[in-house]
């Protein structure tokens, strides 16, 4: 994985899929973000599987403990 994108193999390793509509079926499912090409296939970036999840005080409905 040293491109901007992942091969071919490596969607099938991400996904467990082999065919079109069952990798973009489990990317969709997985809320990874991809494109698909114009051959049908899914396109994904390494930075759409390369993120840092938010810290817990980023996200939503967040609010520290109150101690005293």
């Amino acid at each position: 994985m040293s491109s901007m994108f992942l091969t071919h193999e490596e969607v099938c390793d991400l996904t467990g899929a082999r065919t079109k509509a069952g990798q973009i079926e489990t990317l969709k499912r997985n809320g990874i973000r991809h494109a698909v090409k114009r051959n049908g296939w899914p396109s994904v970036t390494t930075a759409a599987i390369i993120q840092t999840q938010p810290a817990a005080q980023d996200q939503p409905g967040w609010k520290p403990r109150k101690t005293g």
